[in-house]
């Protein structure tokens, strides 16, 4: 589905990325695990062909990013930020009707199918009682699924997510996450990235840890997600514990054990 190839990028003399390289295919949730500083941002710019001046290469179905117009990549990759405070206060309706202009021509106005689209987005979600609602007046989490539906409306296989819980409180990063896990088993492919081991583990198929723009570690949680990885990403010493067979893990910082 998405296939990037030793990928490097630099901003003027300083690297950022360096060799990365992994593959995504549908109905599967990648989580770019990282401190600040890593490139995760950079990545994601690279793939939706905001920046240019990469050596490697990004694919998209077999087609590269460097190919692909705006409108036509819009269609195979939909980005989600992590907040978004419009200017206007739209409803939650035209929100996600956004999604549909990459369907239309420049000048042409959602008709009916695009209309039925934002309609069956809000609705996948479980959000279609804030249709009329104001997003500037929803709470954090309610955005995000906003956000999340927008990009549904957009109608593309792939899904980008910058930290989509960074701003939200421990019950609607659940939320959340939830729906964005059922998504992929919808069949969408999904890379988010985050700063959470412990999310990473309990609702990936797959981490990529990154550091200093490079590929730490890539593969299933439960080959990735060690003390040593932790420790090697973010200069912190921890436990970590398994729950409930192995289908969780906590890292507990080892000074809080002592």
């Amino acid at each position: 589905m998405i296939e990037v190839q030793n990928l490097s990028f630099s901003y003027g003399e300083r690297p950022v990325l360096r060799d990365v390289s992994f593959a995504l295919d549908r109905g599967t949730l990648l989580s770019v695990l990282g401190p600040n500083g890593v490139g995760k941002s950079t990545l994601f710019r690279c793939i939706l062909g905001l920046l240019k001046g990469y050596t490697g290469s990004i694919t998209v179905d077999g087609r590269s990013v460097r190919d692909l117009g705006a409108r036509e990549l819009a269609k195979r990759v939909a980005y989600i930020p992590q907040s978004n405070y419009p200017a206007f206060n739209y409803s939650v309706f035209d929100m996600v009707l956004m999604g549909t202009t990459s369907q239309t021509g420049a000048l042409t106005p959602p008709g009916k199918k695009e209309e039925r689209a934002a309609h069956e987005a809000l609705e996948r979600l479980g959000i279609e009682a804030l249709a009329q609602r104001s997003y500037t007046q929803l709470s954090g989490g309610e955005r995000q699924l906003v956000l999340i539906a927008r990009a549904l409306a957009q109608r593309s296989p792939v899904l980008l997510m910058d930290e989509p819980t960074a701003n939200l409180d421990y019950g609607n990063q659940l939320r959340v996450l939830t729906k964005v896990r059922a998504l992929a088993g919808e069949g969408y492919a999904i890379i988010q990235s985050t700063h959470n081991p412990e999310q990473s583990y309990l609702f990936s198929h797959r981490i990529l840890a990154m550091r200093d723009g490079q590929v730490l570690a890539h593969g299933a949680p439960r080959e990735v997600l060690t003390a040593g990885l932790v420790r090697s990403l973010y200069g912190v010493d921890v436990e970590v514990e398994s729950l409930r067979g192995d289908q969780m893990r906590v890292c507990i910082p080892k000074d809080i054990l002592e």
